[in-house]
């Protein structure tokens, strides 16, 4: 068995004679992948999918945010973000590191994600009992209360590895579809509840029976991908083996990207934590972007080390240029609708999230390398640097966020994470680089970058109505990146071949 960060073949082992520049059209699907076309395809039925949750994400936040005001809404976003914390140190990298053994190890995919499984499940059931204790000590303030009621939903969240067999199997449309399915039920949940004038304890409720259902329904989706085999502790040796130092890195970004709302709170009272969450509710959404591209390039990632020298690069180079694309033209977009945005969907009580709206915009470029970097990275096992790098930064960001949040409240708190995301995404894409023996394309990122910001000082300076900004900003952007090269013709036939990527 071929552990991840060891294989079997040196780059150049792969039938394409050293010196020779392969034709990635001429080399077909290995392994059963799908072609790059279909994998293009269900990339985009599962993009088309996680924007129609996007509509319905941003019509939830808007009525949540309206029934409850800025102190309700901060006091039960933070249950929801404890609750989500929660969830993540609940997984310790078990998700990422099954995806990747599956994905290499296909006969013996029903073990590895029961026993996952079973792993994610056990440790949720922990984490609960500590989120429980600590809301019934009163740690949480007044939001206690609903904490101890999301809480509940962490164990049942824990089937959340079994998208880990469709990743593996390159069916991101499955999480997509799960996704959606969630998002309709909260819309549903919370309409309801703002429509009887129930409180926020209610809402709590409405949520742990939401991901019950969705739960449900990612168990049956599952039987038909990846029937589950019997748990062994064989198994979970070699999971645990590869995964305890993304356990690390999953606390130490659970540390700087969720407790900053936590601090916020103490410092500056639940309306400033509401203002933050409302703006930080824009990149949540937004993510699906970087998601949608990480999906397939984990799996293909997995089994990239038996392939030669070329394609890696041709695999590293439109990974990393696509990624600083999609996270520097949703900046544009959250930058110059950031007013108008915060005006609709909230209200005019928001007015004080612009501001970290913007700053969060600026965070998103840092968000979406930083997928693109740790996808890679643990997708070939080289998972140490990753934690180092993690804890190293949540230590500064959390003693930055103590520092600013007593400042400028929200606002301050934005700034910190723009920071935090910059020096994360910058370094993972280094060490990817590094990962894939691979040269990091950073004159074209450079040049998008730069584009990006652009865009950004015309639009400040020639003020126009909202839908005619965005549709400028848009196409400047788009116009500029395609004028630069950042992204090529060549790219767009290469991602549509029918052979594989």
């Amino acid at each position: 068995m071929t552990s991840p960060g060891q294989t079997t073949n040196k780059p150049g082992d792969a039938g394409v004679p050293a010196g020779t520049v392969p034709d990635l059209d001429a080399t077909g699907p290995a392994d059963g992948a799908r072609s790059a076309r279909g994998l293009s395809m269900a990339t985009a039925v599962s993009l088309g999918l996680r924007l129609l949750g996007m509509v319905v994400g941003m019509a939830t936040n808007s009525v949540l945010a309206r029934y409850l005001n800025p102190d309700g809404f901060g006091v039960f976003a933070l249950a929801l973000t404890l609750g989500t914390a929660a969830a993540q140190v609940a997984d310790m990298g078990t998700t990422i590191t099954v995806s990747s053994r599956i994905a290499r190890e296909k006969l013996a995919a029903g073990r590895i994600l029961s026993t996952g499984l079973v792993i994610r499940t056990s440790v949720a059931l922990v984490a609960t009992v500590v989120l429980l204790a600590a809301a019934a000590g009163g740690l949480f303030g007044e939001s206690s209360s609903v904490v101890g009621v999301v809480a509940v939903a962490t164990p049942l969240s824990a089937a959340s590895i079994l998208t880990a067999g469709a990743t593996a199997r390159f069916r991101p449309e499955v999480s997509s579809v799960l996704a959606l399915v969630q998002g309709l039920l909260w819309l549903v949940a919370v309409v309801t509840v703002a429509r009887t004038g129930g409180d926020v304890v209610l809402l709590g409720w409405f949520f742990v029976a939401v991901v019950a259902l969705q739960t449900s329904v990612g168990v049956v989706i599952n039987r038909r991908l990846v029937p589950l085999g019997r748990p062994s502790w064989a198994e979970a040796g070699r999971i645990f083996s590869l995964s305890w130092p993304l356990a690390i890195s999953s606390l130490a970004v659970m540390a700087y990207y969720r407790l900053g709302s936590v601090i916020l709170f103490h410092l500056q009272g639940a309306a400033e934590v509401g203002y933050y969450s409302a703006a930080y509710k824009f990149l949540d959404v937004a993510q699906l972007g970087p998601a949608m591209l990480v999906a397939p390039l984990l799996p293909i990632v997995a089994t990239s080390l038996s392939m030669d020298a070329h394609r890696r690069n041709v695999i590293f180079s439109l990974a990393t240029r696509t990624g600083v694309v999609i996270g520097a033209g949703t900046a544009v977009l959250l930058i110059a609708l950031a007013p108008a945005l915060v005006a609709y969907l909230y209200g005019d009580d928001f007015a004080p999230a612009v501001t970290p709206l913007i700053l969060l915009a600026v965070a998103f470029v840092g968000v979406t390398l930083g997928y693109v970097g740790t996808t890679i990275c643990s997708a070939l096992g080289v998972v140490r640097p990753i934690a180092v790098l993690t804890v190293s930064v949540a230590v500064v960001n959390l003693a930055a966020q103590f520092w600013a949040c007593a400042r400028w409240g929200a606002t301050g708190a934005a700034a910190v994470a723009a920071a935090t995301e910059f020096v994360i995404g910058a370094t993972t894409c280094l060490l990817a680089a590094r990962a894939m023996t691979s040269r990091l394309p950073v004159r074209e990122m450079a040049s998008v970058l730069v584009l990006g910001a652009a865009t950004i000082l015309v639009l400040w300076l020639v003020r126009l109505p909202w839908p005619i900004e965005a549709a400028l900003a848009a196409g400047m952007f788009g116009a500029a990146v395609l004028a630069a090269r950042a992204v090529t013709p060549a790219d767009l036939r290469r991602v549509l071949s029918r052979k594989a990527l």
